[in-house]
């Protein structure tokens, strides 16, 4: 192999390398569009189906959307005060849970 043979594969190999790199900006770039456009459509359809639910509906969503928090929280109040007691109910349960849907031989 020549020299000058030897310097046109270097050659390529960086031009390779380079296309290697813009082809991964150019992915990325497209999921980055992909992403922004799913999430355009989805926000307009999200908007579309709340301007037809009547507005004491989205009042009554909002206030049992805040009692599900309110009762999270406390839910895991009671778990972080109570872990063996949280941990024998649920223990309790999944006893109760595989008799009853268990397969009986």
């Amino acid at each position: 192999m020549t020299q000058t043979e030897s310097k046109e594969i270097k050659e390529l190999k960086t031009e390779i390398e380079a296309l290697k790199n813009d082809l991964s900006r150019l992915t990325e770039t497209l999921a980055d569009i992909a992403q922004k456009k799913t999430k355009e459509k989805s926000e307009a359809v999200k908007e579309q189906i709340l301007s037809q639910i009547p507005e004491e509906q989205l009042e009554q969503i909002e206030t049992l959307k805040a009692q599900g928090e309110e009762i999270i929280e406390t839910v895991k109040s009671q778990q972080a005060q109570h872990p063996m007691g949280t941990l024998a109910l649920a223990a309790g349960i999944g006893f109760l849970l595989g008799k009853l849907l268990g397969t009986k031989s």
